[in-house]
């Protein structure tokens, strides 16, 4: 067993050599400018499956934490956690500025000229749908799995993603600005999620049972990303080349 704080730098390590968000050649193709503006639009539009449900995921980490009745600790871990349920319904909901980040998703695909009815009525592929539903059964199998399948899977590692993605689209793909919110919120909220994941797991994976949970609940989200990844390369560059 690592001590805690060295655990959860093993799993920030790990994410960040083998997200496929990352390092898979669907998204060097698109951050080159070699894809076209359709498929482009295809594959964003297949990533909607999870990206227009990020609210309920985000509750979800919150549900998962304590039992029947809750502890203390429970209700400190709880609160600690609402900030991330209200980044992602938006904070115009309670007098900010900022509005919720499946809004700032189905404005990004407008501006690839599709209507809302085509955006809510997107057929998802089967690796779509496999992902989704595998990041949301983390979500709800407890704190650790939330955390860790998560914060420290993916929004550990999304800063980085999400300011390629941006400059892409605007530089060889033609969207305004504007319409790249979606990008340009995550790049600034995502170390904040990170930090907050790593103060509890640092609470809680302190036996060497917590941590196999902790690393097999990463290993299981980015297993599910590189499915859907893999589905979106075979669908809409593979077979259309």
């Amino acid at each position: 067993m690592l001590p805690p704080a060295e655990f959860a730098n093993q799993l920030l390590k790990e994410a960040q050599d083998t997200h496929p968000w990352l390092h898979h050649q669907l998204f060097r193709l698109i951050w080159d400018g070699t894809l076209s503006r359709e498929q482009v639009r295809d594959i964003i539009r297949q990533q909607g499956a999870f990206f227009l449900d990020t609210l309920r995921h985000a509750a979800w980490k919150i549900i998962s934490v304590g039992g029947f009745m809750p502890t203390w600790d429970d209700l400190q871990r709880q609160r600690s956690l609402i900030p991330l349920v209200v980044e992602e319904g938006g904070e115009d909901t309670i007098g900010g500025t900022h509005t919720g980040h499946s809004i700032l998703f189905v404005r990004l695909l407008e501006a690839f000229g599709l209507t809302r009815d085509e955006i809510f009525g997107t057929d998802y592929l089967p690796t779509t749908l496999i992902e989704k539903n595998e990041l949301f059964a983390l979500q709800r199998a407890g704190t650790i799995e939330a955390l860790c399948g998560g914060n420290i899977a993916t929004e550990s590692i999304n800063a980085t993603h999400v300011g390629q993605m941006a400059q892409a689209l605007e530089r060889h793909y033609g969207l305004p600005k504007a319409a790249l919110e979606f990008y340009y919120v995550h790049a600034h909220v995502e170390d904040d999620h990170r930090d907050r994941a790593v103060r509890i797991l640092e609470q809680l994976c302190v036996t060497e049972a917590a941590q196999k949970t902790g690393l097999l609940a990463m290993r299981r989200a980015i297993t599910a990303r590189c499915l859907c990844v893999d589905g979106l390369m075979e669908a809409f560059v593979t077979t259309r080349g």
